[in-house]
This record gives structure tokens, C-alpha cells and sequence, in this order.
């Protein structure tokens, strides 16, 4: 698809693909919410072509603008239930972007890749963006797929990853693990483990909180062509073997908290093959500048995300679905 114009907005291929509101409106935001029928197919197939849609123009600033625009590309809301991102719901499913210290970088990611279940589309919104830095990334799954050794991304492919989850019982644990009530969003046990028996691979109460296993691809196919994206967040998981010895050892992970990951089979994923992992995941990486009212549409299946470090002030919001 070329660069093309569908009433009073301009659509332009590439990475991310973007759509701009053309001339003055006295409700941009409006017309992001009310987009035409040919707008909306152009948005679909920029997304499915792309996998990240960037809307500017628009006056997306507030948090209710958002929820209706959000709601309007996206369709029903998703919670973040089993998330183990610090994340605050702003209003009803709309949440906070804020990520961990705004001094750190937010690593590449698909959104709940490690979960039993993920959200199909992203949406972000941008009321204020930071004083400086503050980009969010995106990161081309089927790109970073193409661009490892086949070794490497025929083992994710075809073993996956497992991902273990260690739990605690109580918020404000000094491991600054996310408690399991605050990550199921509920203090009923019976209600957790019962989601977690159908969901997960394996889940038991410890002593220590909640330990749980998820077995998921490493990759998946994408898009209307059924192109190979990397979908996975292992080199986040994955423990420095120096730190965490025997990663793959159960036993073990019931005597501490926190997250690993290893091979689908359980076999342990080496640091040459992590550090090439990463070293690929930050060539691929393409930032995407916020003005306040810009809002960015990511297939989460297609594309990871991350964040730069920033100053100042940042307030960018964020729906699943």
C-alpha cells in the first residue's frame, strides 16, 4: 500500500505506519472515535501489513478521550489480570504505561507473552509526553525473527519457552516481587489456584506464596502472509545462571521468589545464545517520539514494545483487548 489519502486523514506505510488528521477540526478526537468505513479498513490493513499504527493530530489528551478512541479501535477492554508489571488502572481498563524506574530502560516485550493468556492489540495514548526522553519502542517481531542465527530461532520455535513464576503472598515483599493477590487482582485462593489449574502448566501453593510454570510458543505466525514473529520474553526472564543456579531445578525455585525461564522442554537457554537475543532485539529497535494527543495502535502478537529513559513528567496510557 502507497502513501494515501481516505477523507481528511493521510495514511502512510512503513514502521510504524502512520495516520495523520489533515486540516483544522473542532473535534479531532471526535474523528478518530468516528472514523468512516474505508478509514477504518485502511487502519486494519496498515495494522495487519505493519503490525503499529501511529495516530497524530487527533487531541487524544485525557483519560476519557482515550478510553473512548481505545474502545472505539479495539472493541471490548481487557484487564491486566496476571500481569507482573507495577501497573494502576487509571479508569475502568485503562492503565498506566509507566513501566518500572523512568531511569531504566523498559526491555523489548510482547504484552503477557509469558501468561497463558495475551492481548491480540495495544493501544497507547499520549497526554503529556516527558520532558526529555521518554520514547516508546517497537520492535518488529518477523524483523528479529529474519535477522537471528537459524539455530537460535529454530530452537525458540520449535521447543518454546516455560516460564516459572515464584509469587508472594503478601504486597511489599522485600523481594519487590508482585504479591499473587495483586497480580490475580483477588485474595481468594481457591478462585487463583482454580484459574491457574486450567490455565498454566503446573501451579502449587509454597510456603513462600505461589509457584506456577507456563509452556508457551517462542514464536508465532502473524499478519494475512502468516509471517514467523519472535513472541517471547525469555532474555527478561531467563536468570544469569552466575545469580540463579540450576534455573531448570524445581526444587529449587521453591525455596525463592521471583521469575526464570527456560526452554520449552525445561532445558536451560544459554547466555551466548540470550546475550545474541538481545544484542538483535536492540538493532531492531525503532522509537516512536510522543506529542501529547498522539495515540499508537501495536499488534501484540507482531510487535514488542519497550520504553526509553526519560525526566520530567510522562503520562501515556495504555488498553488491551
Amino acid at each position: 500500500m502507497s502513501m494515501a489519502t481516505v477523507g481528511n486523514i493521510s495514511f502512510e506505510p512503513g514502521f510504524p505506519s502512520r495516520a495523520r488528521l489533515i486540516g483544522a477540526d473542532p473535534a479531532p478526537a471526535d474523528v478518530l472515535t468516528n472514523l468512516e468505513p474505508k478509514q477504518r479498513d485502511t487502519v486494519r490493513e496498515l495494522l495487519d501489513a505493519s503490525g503499529a499504527v501511529h495516530f497524530r493530530g487527533f487531541g487524544i489528551r485525557t483519560i476519557d478521550q482515550f478510553e473512548t478512541a481505545a474502545q472505539s479501535l479495539l472493541g471490548q477492554l481487557a484487564p491486566y489480570r496476571g500481569g507482573d508489571a507495577p501497573r494502576r488502572a487509571e479508569k475502568g481498563f485503562v492503565y498506566n504505561a509507566a513501566g518500572p524506574d523512568k531511569s531504566r530502560v523498559l526491555r523489548a516485550h510482547n504484552e503477557l507473552s509469558y501468561a497463558p493468556w495475551h492481548p491480540k492489540t495495544l493501544c497507547f495514548g499520549c497526554g503529556r509526553p516527558a520532558d526529555e526522553g521518554g520514547a516508546t519502542t517497537l520492535i518488529d517481531g518477523h524483523r528479529v525473527y529474519e535477522s537471528l542465527p537459524p539455530r537460535i530461532r529454530d530452537a525458540f520455535r520449535t521447543r518454546g519457552v516455560t516460564y516459572i513464576q515464584h509469587l508472594p503472598h503478601a504486597a511489599g515483599d522485600p523481594s519487590g516481587i508482585k504479591s499473587w493477590p495483586e497480580t490475580f487482582e483477588t485474595d481468594s485462593k481457591d478462585d487463583v489456584m482454580e484459574l491457574c489449574q486450567s490455565s498454566y502448566t503446573s501451579a502449587k501453593w509454597t510456603p513462600l506464596g505461589l509457584l506456577t510454570t507456563n509452556r508457551t510458543p517462542g514464536t508465532l505466525e502473524v499478519g494475512s502472509d502468516d509471517r514467523i514473529a519472535w513472541f517471547n520474553q525469555a532474555h527478561i526472564w531467563r536468570k544469569d545462571p552466575t545469580i540463579t543456579p540450576k534455573v531448570s531445578d524445581m526444587g529449587v525455585w521453591e525455596t525463592r521468589l521471583g521469575y526464570g525461564a527456560t526452554y520449552g522442554d525445561g532445558t536451560e537457554i544459554s547466555t551466548p545464545d540470550i546475550e545474541q537475543v538481545s544484542a538483535t532485539l536492540h538493532d531492531c529497535t525503532v522509537p516512536v517520539n510522543w506529542e501529547a494527543g498522539d495515540l499508537l495502535l501495536v499488534d501484540n502478537q507482531a510487535v514488542m514494545h519497550g520504553r526509553m529513559p526519560y525526566a520530567g513528567e510522562r503520562q501515556v496510557f495504555v488498553a488491551f483487548a
